[in-house]
């Protein structure tokens, strides 16, 4: 058995269904994903080795992940599914390619346009400010808040709850993982809520008490990376500030859509191109 990371280095395009009570709008979005598969057999008639599967899915995740956006059941939301519904098409579809493999999408990331439009589809549509939204894609229907309960909020995507929910009750027991984690940066996360733990490492594992009182929780980040003197810092991906590194030709780079290092203009890891 071996893992592959994949990332989409160009955005799949895909239609969402917005409903919510009696209102629904269909709307076009364009988004990035990251992956993992983990092959446990292949088609040696096939692939003569591991290199040459692993080629084949970072190669052809673009193409297959639009193939399983495009035969989504009509009616139901990609962006409040679970990752799960996504991760069985794209494993389906390796085996009909000769590949066994267990696919996780560990991320994924809408084009700013298509966040804007998004974000302005929500506001026509619901009234309520219980919907989920895109940071929650852990949640299949949008439910109302329980009573006696408080809301835990990321800032922005990449987030995981270990008991797939945002809702608890003040003394609980809440565990967040974030798996947006870029080698060469450096992250500083901060938490409303007492007794806050925080593990860093390829994924910030964030545990911390519920309060009497909504959390929030965001992360700042900083590129430790060379920059050009003078180079100003901007807003980076999912709202973190970061200063923009500067990639020559030969020097190293860490990959935006799955943080693998690399020196070549692709990714050795996902095959997204050098920035």
């Amino acid at each position: 058995m071996f893992e592959v990371k994949f990332g989409t280095p160009k955005p799949v395009t895909f239609r969402e269904y917005c409903e919510y009570g009696n209102q629904v709008m269909d709307i076009d979005l364009d988004v990035r994903f990251v992956g993992k598969c983990e092959v446990s057999e292949y088609d040696n008639a096939r692939y003569a080795n591991d290199e040459e599967v692993s080629f084949f899915i970072k190669s052809h995740c673009c193409e297959i992940l639009q193939k399983c956006l495009d035969n989504w059941p009509e009616g139901k939301s990609v962006m409040r599914s679970r990752f799960s519904g996504l991760d069985e098409s794209f494993s389906a579809e390796l085996k009909n390619s000769g590949i066994n493999a267990k696919t996780e999408i560990i991320l994924k990331n809408l084009t700013e346009d298509s966040q804007t439009l998004y974000d302005e589809a929500l506001k026509v549509v619901t009234t309520q400010p219980t919907d989920f939204g895109w940071d929650h894609v852990n949640f299949d229907t949008v439910v109302s808040k329980p009573e006696g309960t408080y809301m835990v909020s990321p800032a922005f995507l990449g987030f995981k709850y270990k008991d797939d929910r945002v809702f608890y009750k003040p003394g609980e027991r809440v565990e967040v993982d974030y798996f947006g984690v870029a080698s060469d940066t450096s992250y500083h996360v901060t938490v409303n809520a007492p007794e806050l733990r925080v593990e860093y490492g390829s994924v910030i594992h964030i545990a911390f008490t519920m309060p009497d009182h909504d959390v929030y929780i965001s992360i700042g980040a900083q590129s430790v990376m060379t920059c050009m003197p003078g180079n100003m810092g901007i807003t980076g991906m999912m709202g973190m500030n970061m200063d923009k590194p500067v990639v020559s030709a030969g020097a190293e780079w860490t990959c935006p859509l799955c943080g693998a290092g690399n020196k070549g203009k692709f990714c050795s890891e996902c095959g997204g191109a050098r920035p």
